[in-house]
């Protein structure tokens, strides 16, 4: 069973081997080295997140083990969000993030969410195809509009509505 929940302190490890994770650290911007202050830092942005309402950080397990990945939303424009998703060697391949996205999808548009997009980048096939597998529709590409590894890359932005077809 997939249980999303925010981070708490007996993640620490789980998370920080995350941040190093090869395939994490490509495709989103970690810390050079992450350590205690960057999983501080993660905690207080959680938080803090959720209590205004601006973000939302939770963490994926499954059968209620160390976390196999995460989920984050943060709010856009006109009260939309912006969904990134991330999974550890152990959440890959399992389908436990699929299942992770759509309850966290379903739950944003049972707060009243009326749009949620994700951004990958191009050649990120395997988050493409979650996506579409969670399904979010291809809008088509954005020109320059995400910060990767410290310059300007082009985004495939795919969106989902609450009456789409999952």
């Amino acid at each position: 069973m997939v249980v999303l929940r925010p981070p708490v302190e007996d993640d620490r490890a789980a998370v920080l081997e995350t941040m190093k994770d090869t395939l994490v650290r490509e495709w989103l911007n970690m810390p050079p080295a992450p350590g205690n202050a960057e999983f501080a830092t993660l905690l207080r942005v959680a938080r803090d997140g959720a209590s205004s309402g601006e973000r939302y950080d939770l963490v994926v397990t499954v059968d209620g083990d160390e976390p196999v990945g995460a989920v984050v939303a943060s709010r856009r424009h006109r009260d939309n969000y912006e969904l990134a998703y991330l999974a550890n060697e152990r959440g890959r391949g399992t389908g436990a993030m699929e299942r992770a996205v759509r309850l966290f999808c379903d739950w944003l548009f049972a707060q009243g969410v009326g749009r949620v997009e994700v951004r990958t980048h191009p050649e990120n096939r395997a988050s493409q195809s979650l996506a579409r597998r969670c399904g979010f529709q291809e809008e088509g590409l954005e020109r320059r509009s995400i910060w990767l590894h410290g310059r300007r890359a082009d985004a495939v932005l795919w969106s989902l509505l609450p009456d789409d077809p999952r």
